[in-house]
């Protein structure tokens, strides 16, 4: 399954985009003081690089305890284990594939190991999904009148309006699904074989997305984006430009949460691997033109950050999908 859809005209399309953006970003390159970018780096700290890590890795355990919340609503019930790590494969697969298939990837396995139906299982995934985004939005938002002390000035305005303009499409889509799509696949002359997977997949996306599990979820969801934002934070302390009282230049605690989930929502566009060059390309402008950063400190800041954030994960998540039982429907779902 997952050969078929590397082999597909739209995932070819999508890798060879990431090819020009990279080739893009290399170029623009030259027009910064790349020997500045490395004097920034060499400032870096390696206690606080440690803090930066264990910050982003302890995410994984907590999305895994959140998708565990949201499988037992749609009648799942797995173990910690293997929801964490079979989580944990999924956005290893996000990061080194483009157009989001570690989700469908996180569906697949979870039947490979057990579970009754596919379409359950994938319902499951995007109800999670949900819960993220409604989370990214409610944050995004709070962060942003305090990181602007409420006079926001008009490319945060524009920025906001963009991430929060994401969220809301995303959340009205799935909502969509919830009800009205329903109802028209009864009508539509399908498969019954594809309806009834399509049946199954709204019916774990109602389950997993009701307004109990929701408040179950959330505590989850904010102990995540707080992990997600104290790595940035880290990250930034490392190079020496987080301070709680920043000045043009740095960044402070709410800053680095409107940045962090900022960069969030740039990777729901799914054209490259893990939103390469788009979520660094989105970072770099914010901090230059909200924050007073220079250009070099903003590429130095991003590029550190997505090495801690998605260079790990490719490393140690490489290891994992070659050691995971859950890779070759071997592992206990309990």
């Amino acid at each position: 399954m997952l050969l078929a859809r590397l082999t597909r005209r739209s995932t070819i399309v999508a890798l060879l985009l990431t090819v020009v953006l990279v080739v893009g970003v290399v170029r623009a390159a030259g027009s910064f003081d790349l020997n500045e970018v490395a004097t920034t780096l060499n400032r870096a700290h390696v206690a606080w690089l440690i803090v930066a890590l264990a910050a982003s890795w302890a995410t994984f355990p907590l999305r895994g305890l959140r998708w565990r919340v949201i499988l037992s609503a749609s009648g799942f019930t797995i173990s910690r284990r293997a929801a964490t790590e079979i989580l944990t494969l999924s956005f290893w697969v996000n990061c080194v594939l483009p157009a989001k298939m570690g989700d469908v990837y996180r569906g697949w396995l979870l039947k490979r190991n057990g579970a009754t139906s596919f379409g359950n299982a994938v319902g499951t995934v995007v109800a999670e999904r949900l819960v993220d985004l409604t989370t990214v939005a409610l944050l995004g938002a709070a962060s942003t009148f305090v990181a602007f002390g409420g006079k926001l000035p008009p490319t945060a305005l524009v920025l906001t309006a963009i991430a929060l303009g994401v969220a809301a499409a995303t959340t009205l889509l799935l909502l969509v699904a919830r009800g009205f799509a329903a109802a028209l696949v009864y009508v539509l002359p399908i498969p019954d074989a594809i309806k009834s997977g399509f049946t199954n997949a709204v019916a774990s996306l109602r389950a997993g997305s009701g307004g109990r599990v929701i408040r179950t979820a959330l505590p989850f969801s904010v102990a995540i984006w707080i992990g997600e934002s104290l790595r940035l934070a880290a990250v930034a302390t490392v190079l020496g430009l987080f301070m709680v009282n920043p000045a043009a230049g740095q960044i402070g605690i709410a800053s680095t949460i409107f940045v962090a989930l900022v960069s969030a929502v740039l990777t729901v566009v799914p054209f490259t691997p893990a939103g390469i060059g788009i979520v660094e390309a989105g970072m770099v402008g914010i901090l230059v033109a909200l924050f007073g950063f220079t250009p070099e400190s903003a590429i130095a800041l991003a590029l550190l950050d997505r090495l801690v954030g998605v260079g790990s994960l490719v490393v140690l998540g490489g290891g994992l999908f070659a050691l995971s039982p859950y890779r070759r429907g071997v592992g206990s779902l309990r």
